[in-house]
């Protein structure tokens, strides 16, 4: 065995002893704390109030209806919501022909109804509902104290009173008034409300 093995040995040697010494001769006092750290991301979740998706399914509407729904935003994760960013579209536009009228197209049947839209009690738009189509990112963040963002727990309501306007504004020549040509017609409206997190922070 080589002279660089045998120090090798020594030293390993001696150091097992010397632990074995440390321990047979000393009975401290011992105490361990164990530490355990977790990474987690947190939640982001909007809700909606219950019957949301069909809150505008009504049929049989004529010119001079109203109504009125309520939908309420909450926030049911476990952080903070920095927006509440809307987006508005139509589809689904069924044309009804009259044979003395002329036809129209969706945007034209939309603009029959006006919509006011009230958050917490504070007005946030109030015209046709027409303009409306297309409409994409509109914020509307704003808690109970109307400030902005909506903390955990926290909800928003968002109020809209819908009118089928009443013109009784006849058709050039004709005795019948301009929106018999929107009898049976119909339309779908789809909100959709994306929620964004709060800006990162140092932990």
């Amino acid at each position: 065995m080589s002279i660089k093995k045998k120090m090798g040995m020594g030293i390993a040697t001696g150091a097992l002893g010397l632990a074995l010494v440390g321990g047979g001769s000393f009975a401290a006092f011992n105490d361990v704390e164990a530490i355990d750290n977790t990474f987690a991301a947190g939640t982001l979740n909007l809700t909606t109030s219950e019957g949301a998706e069909a809150m505008f399914e009504l049929n049989n509407l004529k010119p001079g209806d109203s109504f009125e729904k309520t939908l309420v935003l909450g926030n049911g994760g476990t952080l903070d919501i920095n927006e509440i960013l809307a987006n508005v579209s139509f589809d689904g536009h069924s044309n009804v022909s009259h044979p003395e009228l002329p036809d129209n197209d969706m945007q034209d049947f939309l603009n029959q109804f006006n919509i006011k839209i009230l958050q917490d009690g504070v007005e946030r738009y109030n015209g046709s509902l027409g303009a409306l189509n297309g409409v994409g990112n509109v914020d509307v963040t704003q808690n109970e104290e109307g400030e902005p963002g909506l903390p955990v727990e926290g909800k928003t309501n968002i109020d809209f009173k819908v009118t089928f306007v009443n013109d009784d504004t006849l058709h050039e020549g004709s005795k019948l008034f301009e929106q018999n040509k929107y009898q049976g017609e119909s339309a779908n409206i789809h909100i959709d409300f994306e929620a964004t997190q709060m800006p990162g922070e140092e932990k």
